[in-house]
């Protein structure tokens, strides 16, 4: 039974979304119908749907789904063709069955799963009138913010978890200083084209030197790669080692594995479109305060994401918001627009640009952001869940029809 298990022949029940079925005698584990329609909620979770909204678009599909249930597909290696099982001594191994999903779609999923959790308090019911909840946290104490409402006066507010804080605030006020927020990263149409060049021309800057890493990386993946499938020979078709000796060289290679990919995603930058998805997320911020305000529950909640990952703090005595960190590439593109919108000819970004600690034109009060030298100093690569987010989504827009859908959509750059 251990030999067929790493030949990667499955030999329990699968799992939801799969039949065992016999063709000229030959065992073989398939989707069947509901594993077809299975398969749209890693295209959902990938676009950054959540679990609940999963399953209720799932149940309309003829599919009825507990929470769990999703939670627990999205966690299982066997949908991407991996078997992991008691009977391989802690081993994965490919298996011989259907693939729901690719390799890289479950890994970009478990990436997505361990980077929600700084905003992973559960909510018990989606509430219009305080999007903010938990997203916002104390600055006194730290604490996140939760949400209650007056019935007498029928208003909402925020207030600090903490027992004996006294951090409260209207939900109205609370909204303004949030929008006002979003205001100081809101970009100029008319300089859109110049933005998006900017950018553009910084990317291939950038990475011109990557392509010479990356190749130098894949060799060395190989290498390891290779060294593996030889331990392999040896300890299961020679017998060669010992248990413990293969075990421990086995944990080594595959720590050098886990550097080298890591190393790999750092110096990939391959982008298709790339001067589309620029566009898209200057498009983006041409509108933000409105995007967010007009925009659905879970639109406002993307949003307020991309822009302040980490979320914002407010500080009841100054009655604002204390900006921690923000997304680097919807500060450099209103960086752009406030420093392009000074010159007179050209698309030369000066050399001694200010970063937007300083007062000017559009950016009053100043945000508290890392400085930006120049655009030569940032870089653009493609998306990799890991590594420190540049651009996590972008507006869904149409080209004739921009704010109507108000909802967000991913794209493929990040910020370094």
């Amino acid at each position: 039974m251990k030999s067929k298990y790493n030949k990667g022949e499955w030999l329990s029940n699968p799992p939801q979304g799969y039949d065992i079925v016999r063709t000229n005698g030959e065992r073989k584990i398939v989707l069947n119908e509901q594993g077809k329609k299975l398969k749209k909620a890693w295209e959902w979770k990938l676009k950054g749907m959540k679990n609940e909204e999963i399953v209720v678009k799932l149940e309309k599909l003829g599919v009825k789904m507990y929470k769990q249930q999703i939670y627990k597909i999205f966690k299982n290696p066997f949908y991407c063709g991996l078997i992991a099982h008691g009977m391989l001594d802690g081993k994965v191994v490919e298996g011989k069955h259907e693939k729901m999903v690719s390799q890289e779609v479950f890994f970009q999923i478990h990436k997505i799963r361990e980077s929600s959790t700084r905003f992973a308090v559960p909510h018990k019911k989606e509430n219009e009138a305080i999007p903010l909840k938990v997203f916002i946290s104390c600055a006194d104490c730290g604490e996140p913010m939760t949400g209650y409402i007056v019935k007498k006066k029928n208003l909402y507010y925020y207030k600090c978890r903490k027992k004996g804080c006294k951090c409260n605030k209207s939900a109205k006020d609370m909204h303004k200083y949030f929008l006002e927020e979003l205001a100081k990263y809101s970009v100029k149409k008319d300089l859109m084209t110049a933005i998006a060049f900017e950018l553009e021309h910084a990317y291939y800057e950038k990475n011109k030197d990557n392509s010479d890493k990356e190749k130098e990386f894949s060799k060395q993946l190989n290498e390891v790669k290779a060294n593996i499938e030889i331990l392999d020979k040896k300890f299961y078709i020679k017998e060669e080692m010992t248990k413990e000796k293969y075990t421990k060289m086995v944990f080594e290679l595959e720590e050098q594995e886990a550097k080298i990919i890591k190393e790999l995603e750092q110096c990939s930058h391959s982008i298709s479109n790339l001067n589309e998805k620029i566009v898209e997320a200057a498009e983006l911020c041409l509108k933000l305060p409105e995007i967010w305000e007009n925009g659905s529950f879970s639109t406002k909640e993307e949003l307020q994401k991309l822009i302040f990952p980490e979320g914002l703090a407010y500080d009841k005595k100054l009655q604002a918001f204390r900006t921690g960190k923000v997304n680097e590439a919807i500060v450099e593109i209103a960086r752009l627009s406030g420093d392009l919108s000074k010159m007179t000819k050209g698309l030369k970004v000066p050399k001694n640009s200010k970063s937007l600690l300083a007062v000017r034109e559009g950016f009053e009060p100043s945000v508290p952001v890392a400085q930006y030298d120049s655009l030569a100093n940032c870089s653009f690569r493609p998306l990799r869940h890991l590594t420190h987010t540049f651009f996590q989504g972008t507006a869904k827009v149409a080209k004739n029809n921009l704010f109507q859908k108000q909802k967000i959509k991913k794209t493929n750059c990040f910020f370094i």
